[in-house]
């Protein structure tokens, strides 16, 4: 998307043809990869808080998961030209939609990369109990975030080597506790802890599906890279859905187990839960271990989505839906000016946002993430069904279904948001239309 010297948004150009290298095997990696990241390492303190009741709201936010990445297969055959998730929006909805989602996505990036640095904090707190406390948990947070705009700043290979080195080894405590942890699963602790706070089943499942579809975001990542996909047509929806599945296995096992080695309320206490419940089986060392792991991984991906957020804006800049002054200058290896906004932005979220209870706070900043991005795959889900006469006669009413059902699961996992959650967001979508209207008179 760009401005015309006329006051209009020109369309983007037409993605070029070439062969896609990358198989099924490699576009559902794509997709498990964009979404297996370091929010896993506290999701189950806000759920915890919960109870264990929270598992149907795991349940609930893999369907609404799966009917999402449909629709994004679906527009992967529609829209092959589109360039990212804007384009798929801009495709069927027009250019004012694209800046909304071009926009709100960025928001949204530097609101969800708050409660990763917080996993960073939680881990420091667990290995130093004497940084645990509110005040040395915000000032590890500034720590973590400013440490990825420095790592970003060096340059895209450093950032592609810290993510490289910190992934398997930040991931492997959530394998174990996903397979090798059921050893120690005690069902009747689960069952003790599954609705502590008695709250009804739609006050427990909605809020906790919100949060835990925090776990799903990039699910679009399949879609956005149709281009070096072999038949895409084919291998984008089958690696989509079976991404999906993969990560809600993974996810839903590790966090049961959890549920079943610590009481709900110790969990909704922990700072680092994969360790308090590798202490719990296993003792100090592991845990350790497990902590250390999980403050790797953490600042790796802190690292990699800073880099990522800040190109998001340069990219838009140059495209002409953001201010110019994030534009590409000459001769920068990366935009120093867009890697200081977004520190500069997290470091106000993470102090405006502090809270004495980790959980709370992440629960709150990462449904602001996933309340943008819900919008945004609404939208899509919109441009489906306007553009879905492009698709085969036989396929169009099952596209159009697709998107209904993505458009329905969207808006009552929305409807469960916090008023202050749903405040920050309506805020932000007003302001993506500001821009909007501020781009055509530049």
């Amino acid at each position: 998307m760009a401005v015309s010297d006329a006051g209009e948004l020109s369309p983007p150009p037409a993605a070029a043809s070439h062969h896609g290298a990358v198989g099924l095997l490699g576009a559902i990696g794509l997709v498990a990869g964009s979404m297996v990241g370091s929010g896993i390492f506290l999701l189950p303190v806000s759920l915890g808080a919960i109870g264990s009741i929270s598992i149907l709201g795991w349940i609930a936010a893999t369907g609404a998961a799966l009917t999402v990445a449909g629709v994004f297969a679906w527009l992967a055959g529609a829209a092959p030209e589109a360039k990212g998730l804007p384009g798929y929006v801009e495709a069927g909805l027009g250019p004012f939609f694209g800046v909304q989602t071009a926009a709100t996505y960025w928001v949204g990036c530097w609101t969800g990369m708050v409660p990763i640095a917080m996993a960073v904090a939680g881990a420091v707190g667990y290995l130093a109990p004497a940084l645990a406390g509110p005040t040395p948990r915000l000032m590890l947070t500034l720590a973590a975030i400013w440490l990825s705009v420095a790592a970003a700043w060096i340059g895209p290979r450093a950032v592609a080597r810290v993510e490289g080195a910190t992934l398997a080894i930040g991931l492997a405590p959530v394998a174990i506790a996903a397979t090798a942890g059921w050893l120690a699963f005690h069902p009747s602790l689960f069952l003790a802890s599954w609705n502590p706070k008695g709250l009804s089943l739609s006050a427990a499942v909605g809020p906790s599906a919100l949060t835990a579809f925090f776990a799903f975001l990039g699910v679009e990542c399949a879609a956005a890279t149709a281009g070096v996909v072999r038949d895409p047509a084919r291998n984008v929806g089958r690696a989509s859905l079976i991404g999906v599945a993969v990560v809600a296995a993974l996810y839903i096992s590790a966090c049961s187990v959890l549920m079943g080695v610590l009481p709900a309320q110790a969990l909704g206490r922990s700072s680092a839960p994969f360790a308090d419940a590798g202490h719990a089986v296993l003792g100090v060392g592991l845990a350790g271990a497990i902590a250390v792991c999980a403050l790797l991984r953490a600042q790796g991906s802190l690292t990699g989505w800073v880099l990522v957020t800040g190109e998001t804006a340069r990219s838009g800049a140059d495209a002409g839906v953001f201010p110019r002054l994030f534009r590409t200058r000459p001769g920068e290896r990366v935009s120093a000016i867009n890697l200081l906004a977004v520190g500069v932005l997290m470091s106000l979220v993470a102090v405006g946002t502090a809270s004495p209870s980790l959980g709370q706070q992440f629960a709150i900043l990462a449904d602001v993430s996933v309340l943008l991005s819900l919008y945004a795959y609404a939208l899509a889900g919109g441009s489906l069904i306007r553009i879905s006469g492009r698709l085969a006669p036989n396929r169009r009413w099952a596209a159009r279904l697709t998107a209904l059902v993505a458009i329905a699961a969207s808006v009552t996992l929305a409807a469960s948001g916090k008023p202050i959650e749903l405040g920050f967001c309506l805020g932000a979508i007003a302001a993506s239309g500001l821009l909007y209207l501020w781009l055509l008179r530049r």
